[in-house]
C-alpha cells in the first residue's frame, strides 16, 4: 500500500509555519521511504504566536475555506504529487488544481484544514499523526490533582503570604479513588485520559456515540462503562473532562443545560476547545458555587481577556493553551508522520489513512 510512492520520484511541497517548519518536514521525508525528487519548501500562516492562534481557531470553527492558503501553492501546485503540511489549508479549490496529487499529509490529528471529502473524491488519500495525546492526557491528570486537592490555589493563595487551610471544598475533598471521572469523548486523547486512570484505579465513565467495542477491547478498555447520554455523564460524574472535536455540531454544546445536572461537588475540565463551552453559562455555575470548581486550558478568545470574569474566580484554575505543549510533541510531528507512512508502505497498517473507507487502492 502507497509502494508507488517509492518507485519513481515525487515532486513535494512541504508547508512549514512558525510552529512546525519546513526543514524538518523536508528532512522527515527525505528520511522516509518515500523515493524523494524536487522538494519544494513554503511558509504559512501569522509570524507570531497571537495572529497565528487566530487564524487556527478560525479554521477549526469554519474549515480550510477560512482562511487562505499560502500564494505561492497556486505557482507549483499542478505538478505536485505529495502536499506535507501542518496547519496551512488545503481546501477543495487547491485540490482541484493539484492534477497529479497522490498523497496529502498533515502533521497533527485534526483535519479541520483539510478538505477530507475533496480528496477522497480524486482517491487521495489523507494521513495524519496523533502527537500529542500522551501529554494532553498526563495534563489532565494534573489538573484534576490540582482542583480536588487545591494545589493551584493554595499556591496562589502562599504566595500572596495567606496561610489557607480551609477551601471551598473542604467538606468533600477526598482520594482519586473516591471519585468517578467522566470522560466525554473518547478519541485518542480521551483513550489516554482513561488508560492512565485506569492504572491508578479510579472509576470510570464515559460517552461517545462513535466508539466501538473493538476500539475499546484493543486499547485494554472493555471494562470501564458507556454511558447512554451526557445527561447521564454529567449527573453522575465527580469529575468531568470534555474530549471532543469542535464542529458545527458541537459549537458551544456544552451549556447550562449539562452544567445544571451536575453534582455540587463535581469538577468540569476542559482541555480540548474553547469553542465547545458556552463561557457564560460556566462562569454562571462558578460564580454561584452550583459546582465546585473548573479547570480550563481553552478558552472562546484566546489570548484570555484580562477583564474576563473568569479571572475574579477562586473556583477555577486555568492555563494558557498548554496542554499538549511539551518540548517533542509539536517539533517531532513530522517524523511521527513519516515513521506512520513508512507503516503503511511496509505493513499496509492503516489506521492513520483518515479517508480508508471512502478509497480504493489498487
Amino acid at each position: 500500500m502507497l509502494n508507488y510512492l517509492t518507485q519513481s520520484h515525487q515532486k513535494i511541497v512541504v508547508i512549514g509555519d512558525i510552529f512546525v517548519s519546513a526543514d524538518d518536514m523536508e528532512a522527515a521525508i527525505k528520511k522516509s521511504l518515500i523515493k524523494c525528487g524536487i522538494v519544494t519548501k513554503v511558509f504559512w500562516g501569522a509570524t507570531d504566536k497571537v495572529g497565528y492562534t487566530s487564524m487556527q481557531l478560525n479554521i477549526e470553527r469554519n474549515g480550510p475555506d477560512a482562511e487562505n492558503y499560502s500564494k505561492v501553492l497556486d505557482e507549483i501546485i499542478e505538478d505536485i504529487d505529495i502536499i506535507i503540511t501542518h496547519f496551512c489549508p488545503i481546501p477543495k479549490r487547491l485540490i482541484d488544481k493539484a492534477k497529479n496529487l497522490k498523497l496529502i499529509l498533515t502533521c497533527r490529528g485534526g483535519l479541520e484544514h483539510i478538505s477530507v471529502e475533496a480528496a477522497s473524491m480524486r482517491n487521495i488519500p489523507v494521513v495524519n499523526v496523533i502527537r500529542n495525546a500522551k501529554p494532553v492526557a498526563e495534563f489532565v491528570l494534573g489538573l484534576i490533582l490540582s482542583l480536588t486537592r487545591n494545589i493551584s490555589i493554595s499556591h496562589h493563595q502562599l504566595m500572596s503570604n495567606n496561610w489557607m487551610k480551609e477551601f471551598n471544598n473542604s467538606n468533600f475533598t477526598t482520594t482519586l479513588d473516591q471519585l468517578t471521572i467522566g470522560i466525554v469523548g473518547l478519541g485518542n486523547i480521551g483513550i489516554e485520559v482513561a488508560l492512565r486512570l485506569k492504572s491508578l484505579n479510579i472509576k470510570i465513565i464515559a460517552y461517545d456515540k462513535y466508539i466501538s467495542t473493538e476500539r475499546l477491547e484493543n486499547n485494554g478498555l472493555i471494562n470501564i462503562t458507556m454511558v447512554s447520554s451526557m445527561e447521564e455523564l454529567f449527573s453522575t460524574a465527580d469529575v468531568i473532562t470534555l474530549h471532543l472535536r469542535l464542529t458545527e455540531e458541537t459549537e458551544k454544546i456544552i451549556d447550562s443545560k449539562y452544567f445544571l445536572l451536575m453534582k455540587p461537588t463535581s469538577y468540569f475540565i476542559n482541555t480540548a476547545r474553547g469553542g465547545l463551552v458556552n463561557e457564560s453559562d460556566l462562569i454562571h455555575v462558578l460564580e454561584n458555587h452550583y459546582i465546585a470548581g473548573a479547570a480550563l486550558d481553552v478558552f472562546e478568545k484566546e489570548p484570555i481577556d484580562e477583564k474576563s470574569k473568569l479571572m475574579d474566580l477562586d473556583n477555577i484554575v486555568i492555563t494558557p493553551h498548554i496542554a499538549g505543549s511539551t518540548v517533542d510533541a509539536i517539533p517531532k510531528a513530522p517524523f511521527m508522520l513519516m515513521n506512520k507512512v513508512d507503516q503503511i508502505i511496509t505493513k499496509d497498517v492503516t489506521d492513520r489513512i483518515v479517508n480508508f473507507n471512502r478509497i480504493s487502492f489498487k
